[in-house]
């Protein structure tokens, strides 16, 4: 194997391999393997034929196209431990030829991170506040899930629930055909298209109207978009929604059977005020974060950013086909390109990549470290979650526990940086300095005291020799 490495640039270094007849030779078998299975050679029983007479009959290039896809990367792996480069990522394959067998390998390399003045680091801690209306708001949430719906004898207004039959057409082509359907009239609705429920809006029951709908141009069926719909729409009911009172019985009535209304209030309150405390922590971390970021210092390796922006572009596809929505059609409901989507991946990729190394290099610098028991205690955490699946989620966890560990590595660093950004806690570093000044300053005082004990001493050999 003849290996030649480029100079280090930009944080990866491009090597250049060419693979030997003895280097090939073991590839070239498996490829053998798997095409003499399925080709039939004159004179030779499916499967029989010598690898000369494969070679010979299939040509050297189809055996190698058998492996070359784990072929390339493992002979790279080898030549990457050989040079001992810290690797960071897959590498990109590239001018690969196969006769001779040739290509170049750019591989990413673990960056340099300087931190800068971490230790100095303060970032002010604004809690979220939880106000009365906070408090009326979740109140009256729970007084809407258990309200009733109840007839009415009025004209429809904007939150009632009513029954229609309906047709709807669009230059004549009719698109929908529903009889005895409900719907609830919410002004910020798009069912069936937008702006039907305020069409709803002061209509009465048990009569048949008529009304058209200019629909959005852009509007997620490109047919419509832009056109004009005519409805007709068969009022049957209209029911509005009764709040339950907010009082004692309320309160007694709920799952929890609160003793009263203001034990209740109570309970809301804490509950609002933790989720509150949650998010401006959440909020902290990630502040605190980004300020250790914005005085650190990396280059990244450019194979590595595309290779982080590729899996970002293929979390947004699998999330497209999951809701079965057509990348360009949600492109053009926010208003944006792929080309300004791709910048923007470009930016959170570039964001992950310095925050994961930027933290790994904390967590070795402050050594910090998961214990035993903290990795038992995490696991049984995440069992009582499912404690029915318990045989079965205790297998998946032990196959992720270094995933597991990684995690719980990730939040001690961070909980040291609040920790120094709060101006709370000292570094390891600090505390080695302050037990190193300790140290010293009790070599001082030892010291002191050895010189006093030595003058007290010989003074009483002076008057002894003097008497």
């Amino acid at each position: 194997m003849i290996i030649t490495q480029e100079e280090i640039v930009d944080s990866q270094a491009v090597i250049h391999i060419e693979l030997e007849d003895p280097d090939l030779d073991p590839y070239l078998n498996q490829g053998y393997q798997r095409v003499v299975q399925r080709i039939v050679i004159p004179g030779f029983r499916k499967g029989k034929a010598p690898r000369r007479i494969v070679e010979n009959f299939v040509g050297r290039e189809s055996l190698l196209s058998e492996v070359i896809d784990t072929m390339v990367y493992e002979v790279t792996d080898k030549v990457i431990e050989e040079q001992k480069l810290e690797a960071s990522g897959l590498p990109k394959i590239e001018d690969l030829e196969l006769d001779p067998f040739t290509f170049k390998a750019v591989v990413p390399l673990r960056p340099e991170v300087d931190l800068g003045d971490y230790l100095s680091l303060r970032v002010p801690y604004e809690p979220e506040e939880v106000s009365e209306e906070d408090i009326e708001g979740r109140l009256d949430e729970l007084r809407q899930s258990l309200a009733t719906w109840e007839p009415v004898e009025r004209p429809v207004e904007l939150g009632d629930l009513v029954t229609v039959g309906i047709k709807g057409s669009v230059e004549g082509n009719q698109f929908m055909e529903e009889d005895d359907t409900t719907y609830f009239l919410d002004s910020d609705s798009t069912n069936p298209v937008p702006g039907f429920s305020q069409k709803m809006e002061g209509l009465e029951a048990e009569q048949q109207h008529e009304f058209t709908i200019e629909i959005p141009e852009d509007y997620q069926d490109t047919a419509m978009a832009g056109k004009e719909a005519s409805f007709s729409v068969d009022l049957k009911d209209i029911k509005e929604r009764i709040l339950p009172e907010l009082d004692d019985e309320f309160a007694k009535g709920l799952p929890e059977a609160y003793e009263s209304v203001e034990v209740l209030r109570a309970e809301v309150e804490k509950g609002l005020t933790d989720e509150a405390t949650n998010r401006s922590d959440r909020q902290y971390e990630d502040d605190v974060v980004k300020a250790m970021l914005d005085g650190t210092t990396m280059e990244l390796s450019p194979v590595m950013l595309d290779h982080e922006i590729e899996h970002i572009e293929e979390d947004q596809n699998r999330l497209f086909e999951q809701l079965n929505i057509r990348r360009d059609d949600y492109l053009r409901s926010i208003g944006t390109s792929y080309t300004d989507q791709m910048a923007q991946a470009r930016t959170e990729a570039e964001q992950r990549i310095r925050r994961t190394f930027a933290l790994n290099k904390l967590g070795d610098l402050e050594n910090i470290e998961v214990s035993e028991d903290e990795l038992d205690e995490r696991v049984q955490e995440l069992l009582g979650q499912d404690p029915e699946g318990m045989a079965e989620r205790l297998q998946q966890i032990e196959e992720q526990k270094e995933s597991i560990e990684r995690m719980l590595k990730y939040e001690k660093t961070v909980a040291l940086l609040v920790s120094v950004a709060k101006g709370e806690a000292e570094s390891s570093e600090q505390e080695e300095e302050s037990e190193d000044s300790a140290e010293e300053e009790g070599s001082e005082n030892t010291d002191n005291d050895n010189e006093e004990t030595t003058t007290e001493d010989g003074g009483d050999d002076t008057d002894d020799s003097q008497a």
